[in-house]
């Protein structure tokens, strides 16, 4: 099957409204793949879109950006992407993430909370969906099997590992001296190799134990990722002028 012709010039309201409805929770070279444009053009009205915000918000969590952010948990997106998208720092992402955890108890379900399963449930761990249902997950798995609902095959056979799917090993009392004494200056991927593990798996216990990156981690992660999109637009433009000249 032939690829899509990639589209130029000035973006279309259709193709700006699919960029924001799927940033966040799609990957990037997905939506590039889908509106037909070159990953640098749509990196680029990403920066556009969903500026970098460093400042801290006094600006109240609404019920609606707390139902927007539940809904992206456990999806693809990163949590600097979160933050582009509220306009919030990455640490206040992280730690209003954290406080989901605190709100997770036994509770009836709802029209709202069995649409969100039924949406969800094969496309995100029970760890995930804990904080995003705010319930535990026994109750959230007897409901699934009440439902004769299972992850997704995709998903199943990803890297991402809960009691459901692909299975972790379990967590011993030296991987997590370990984890919370590189957290604070490595990044989760760093971490995820040294422990044999997914970033998912990190990323997760972190947030259980109530770890945070440093602020002049983040600070510096902003930095390389500033870096990284540079180096990679940059590739991206000479390859792109290879292919207009003919090159292979």
């Amino acid at each position: 099957m032939p690829d899509k012709p990639v589209k130029s010039g000035q973006w279309s309201q259709p193709d700006i409204g699919y960029l924001m409805r799927m940033y966040g929770s799609t990957k990037l070279a997905e939506i590039s793949r889908k509106i037909g444009r070159p990953l640098a053009s749509v990196n680029k009205m990403v920066s556009k879109l969903f500026p970098d915000s460093t400042e801290n918000s006094n600006t109240p969590w609404g019920a609606t950006d707390v139902a927007r952010l539940k809904k992206l948990y456990g999806s693809v997106g990163t949590v600097e992407q979160w933050a582009r998208i509220f306009k919030r720092p990455v640490l206040e992402i992280e730690r209003k993430i954290k406080s989901f955890g605190t709100e997770v108890k036994e509770r009836p379900w709802t029209r709202d909370s069995l649409a969100i399963i039924k949406k969800l449930y094969g496309s995100r761990t029970n760890i995930d969906l804990e904080l995003i249902l705010g319930m535990p997950a026994r109750q959230i798995e007897e409901k699934a099997v009440e439902l004769s609902m299972a992850k997704d095959k995709k998903f199943s056979s990803s890297s991402i590992g809960d009691s459901t799917g692909t299975n972790m090993p379990r967590w011993t009392a030296e991987d997590v001296e370990t984890l919370k004494r590189m957290h604070g200056a490595a990044s989760n991927s760093d971490i995820a190799k040294r422990l044999g593990r997914t970033t998912k798996s990190i990323t997760s216990k972190a947030n259980a134990l109530g770890l945070y990156k440093t602020p002049e981690h983040l600070r510096q992660m902003g930095r390389d990722n500033v870096d990284w999109r540079y180096h990679r637009d940059k590739c991206e433009e000479e390859e792109n002028a290879q292919s207009a000249d003919g090159n292979p």
